[in-house]
């Protein structure tokens, strides 16, 4: 069984999110603030990483996609990083296996990293429909998982690149067993892809 990391949020995040909520008081968006840290308090509840971790694998997405995005060579390519308790899950797709092997060093360096687990395709980037297509199997995905009791669909992460379905989150071995069912049962779904930790 993984160990369950949890901990207190840093200063420095809180002190961030404290700064977005001034500046959206100030400009009038009080009420979607409101509203916003609402949700995503219902969010961290629920989720079994505890919040320390919820926001560390927020913020080492969007480090290690700053990272990316400041290599010239690859910052136009279409890679998409999703962090569950420190394991990284790379997607998308890059021509060149040179540049995949880079974005792998850079996600591996990251303070924080446990895993990194590779499914970028060796390949040009989808089209716009494609990625449409991808955006409504996730959404079908996300709800057939929260209709599924006894699951917290709020502690799976759901990912689609190409119509494959990549699965996250820190569950039992029968939560597994339900969220895949569910997922397979989604209309053009091509393979589920389970990248869940035990507990």
């Amino acid at each position: 069984m993984n160990p369950v990391r949890s901990g207190r949020t840093s200063k420095p995040f809180r002190h961030s999110i404290l700064a977005l909520a001034i500046a959206c008081l100030v400009s009038g968006c009080g009420i979607v603030l409101v509203t916003t840290a609402t949700v995503l308090a219902i969010d961290v509840a629920r989720d079994r990483r505890g919040a320390s971790v919820y926001w560390d694998d927020n913020k080492m997405e969007f480090d290690i996609k700053r990272s990316i995005d400041k290599q010239e060579q690859i910052e136009h390519e279409h890679v998409n990083v999703t962090i569950y308790n420190g394991v990284v899950l790379l997607t998308g797709e890059v021509p060149d296996q040179r540049d995949i092997d880079t974005i792998i060093d850079l996600a591996k360096a990251h303070e924080g990293s446990r895993q990194v687990i590779n499914r970028l395709e060796l390949a040009g980037k989808t089209n716009m429909n494609s990625r449409a297509n991808d955006g409504w199997i996730t959404a079908r995905v996300k709800t057939a998982i929260a209709t599924s009791a006894p699951i917290e669909s709020t502690r799976i992460k759901v990912v689609t690149e190409r119509a494959n379905v990549y699965l996250m989150g820190l569950v039992t071995s029968e939560e597994a067993s339900i969220a895949v069912d569910a997922t397979r049962s989604v209309t053009g779904v091509v393979r589920v892809i389970k990248v869940f930790e035990y507990i």
